[in-house]
């Protein structure tokens, strides 16, 4: 979970700040440029139940916002599903948009806290928020449910009992049903059986809310 980036001095700007990440390679992955939380080994738990998951929920648009490399997703069985990879890192989507769009998938640039985002059944957010400030959390969270979309499927820590605050560009593992957000309990949750540093992260999970349940802190 660590990168190698903290000690750099980056921009303050989170378009910038995140593409210079990008660049250096210093998410410091194996298999992915967008780091070891998208590597093979701890997504395979993802490829087999999120494909079942959006067929319960009767899932037909995606949004996927950060889509990151796409590495692992372009494993992951969509079937018609009308799919939207979107990401703040503009030579990321690029790269995306060269090597797998298609008929049913397509990406764009964009910023989680800032943009207007298109109204989908679901938005993957994995692995995002746990590099946000707290308000730049909050700001994601009003906007995504300013776009009208019905679920968000975001990363989580289910068994930390206190989040502390960063600067966005940092990592901490975060309880979104912990202040200063206190999110509802989940819908469903999705165990990643995360391995990472000998298991310190095994309670990372994906955790499904209905968008206009979320509560609109204020910081």
């Amino acid at each position: 979970m660590h990168v190698k980036w903290r000690e750099l001095r980056l921009p303050s700007d989170s378009s910038e700040l995140f593409t210079e990440i990008y660049r250096r390679g210093s998410w410091d992955g194996t298999d992915s440029l967008s780091g070891p939380g998208s590597d093979a080994l701890q997504t395979e738990v993802l490829l087999e139940e999120l494909p079942q998951l959006l067929r319960e929920l009767g899932v037909t648009t995606m949004l996927d916002l950060p889509c990151g490399d796409f590495f692992w997703m372009k494993s992951v069985d969509l079937g018609e599903i009308d799919y939207v990879g979107a990401d703040i890192v503009p030579d990321a989507v690029e790269r995306n948009q060269q090597l797998f769009a298609g008929a049913n998938r397509r990406f764009k640039t964009l910023d989680v806290t800032t943009d207007s985002l298109p109204k989908v059944d679901l938005v993957l957010c994995r692995d995002c928020l746990v590099h946000f400030s707290d308000r730049d959390i909050v700001r994601a969270v009003s906007n995504l449910r300013r776009s009208g979309s019905r679920y968000l499927l975001t990363t989580t820590y289910i068994d930390r009992a206190l989040n502390r605050n960063i600067a966005t560009g940092d990592w901490r593992p975060l309880n979104l049903e912990r202040e200063p957000f206190s999110f509802p309990p989940p819908l469903r949750l999705i165990d990643e059986k995360c391995t990472e540093e000998g298991g310190r992260f095994s309670d990372k999970s994906l955790a499904l809310w209905k968008l206009d349940s979320l509560p609109t802190a204020r910081l």
